[in-house]
């Protein structure tokens, strides 16, 4: 069962995020989580394929930051799609250099963007889970 992380604060983005990611691939388990505390835990005790996060939760403004070095310290390799707000021209570059996959800024892409960036970050991991029935 290949499961995604989404991580967002926002319960009506994180809710709209889930609900695009069962539109492109019904099959994939979803887990939510809306704290950094919260995903931090999640992220000792599973074993995500995949991790769509926002930067900023809450009043912790870079914890993004620390949930994606949490992430590479596990040597894991899984992919990270960043989706915040914070200006792409500032932290693509950033999110890139902590090895994140792609950074999407929030209100400048659409659905099919993300689901294009989602689907193309599935077919480039071993076992390629986006070869499925709706792939």
């Amino acid at each position: 069962m290949f499961k995604v992380a989404v991580i967002e604060d926002d319960i009506p983005t994180s809710n709209q995020l889930r609900e695009w990611i069962l539109s492109a691939h019904p099959d994939i388990t979803v887990e939510q989580w809306f704290t950094r505390d919260d995903a931090e835990a999640a992220l000792a005790r599973e074993q995500y394929g995949l991790v769509v996060l926002d930067i900023e939760l809450g009043r912790e403004r870079h914890a993004g930051v620390a949930l994606i070095n949490a992430i590479n310290k596990r040597a894991s390799g899984t992919p990270v799609l960043v989706v915040s707000a914070m200006p792409a021209t500032i932290y693509r570059g950033i999110m890139k250099a902590l090895d994140a996959w792609d950074y999407l800024q929030k209100a400048t892409f659409e659905e099919a963007e993300f689901i294009d960036t989602f689907l193309e970050i599935l077919r480039a991991l071993p076992g390629n889970p986006a070869r499925g029935p709706t792939a």
